[in-house]
């Protein structure tokens, strides 16, 4: 699909004019967009209540399956929602503080989820970087965070449950990792490093979940510094080196 999508583009738009970066960025906005909508229809599907359909509709007012969705809640014996959000795919920050939210992007940036910035502000590149947080962890791939995830990534559980040694990260030390601006082989040369070690990352994948946090946590208490969790630049030097 996306790539008939990128190839019709690429032939309707004049080559001195296209910006193939650009191109590229649209659709796969287009495509993220299209299979949110998809995922959430089908949750609300799933649960086949008012309730969920009404749920969907605040998200996409005008998505692919609001016809139905409406269609649904009036064979369920309901209206739908009077009004509809003038923002939809912002409505899980409504409750989140612009610190909690740079928390949230920093946490998901420590993750290997890249949000583009941490700036407090829920643009494409967070819904993006939530989406593929969510679909790691066999959650409906919305973009949009219910409160039990945005509660998930703040305290930093990575979409596990946590342990008893499990480390409890502060806004500063995360920030500061996130900081570092970690690419994906550096993360790997880190959990290749803690594995070297003695400390089990539970994969060397370059995405640092809860198995990696832990790893850290370990590594930095048996070298008596602060168990964070979260690297520091030091750290990381000592941690890729042979």
């Amino acid at each position: 699909m996306l790539t008939a999508a990128f190839a019709a583009a690429v032939t309707l738009t004049p080559v001195q004019a296209q910006d193939l970066g650009d191109v590229v960025g649209g659709i796969a906005r287009q495509y993220l967009q299209q299979e949110q909508d998809r995922a959430a229809y089908a949750q609300a599907q799933s649960a086949d209540t008012r309730a969920a359909y009404q749920t969907y509709l605040r998200q996409f007012p005008n998505g692919a399956y609001a016809a139905q969705a409406r269609d649904r809640i009036q064979r369920l014996g309901g209206g739908t929602p009077a009004t509809a959000p003038a923002n939809p795919t912002n409505t899980d920050t409504a409750g989140l503080t612009r610190e909690q939210r740079l928390q949230i992007q920093r946490q998901l940036n420590g993750l290997g989820y890249s949000t583009n910035g941490a700036d407090g502000n829920f643009g494409p590149g967070t819904r993006r970087a939530i989406g593929l947080w969510q679909r790691d962890r066999n959650y409906a791939q919305t973009g949009s965070l219910t409160t039990a995830q945005a509660n998930e990534i703040l305290r930093g559980t990575g979409g596990t449950a946590a342990t008893p040694s499990a480390p409890a990260p502060s806004v500063g030390a995360a920030g500061a990792e996130a900081d570092l601006g970690l690419g994906r082989e550096q993360r790997r040369a880190v959990q290749a490093g803690l594995t070297r070690r003695g400390f089990d990352t539970r994969g060397v994948d370059g995405i640092f979940g809860q198995g990696t946090r832990n790893a850290i946590a370990a590594w930095q208490r048996a070298n008596d510094q602060e168990a964070t969790g979260y690297l520091t630049a030091a750290q990381y030097d000592r941690l890729i080196a042979r």
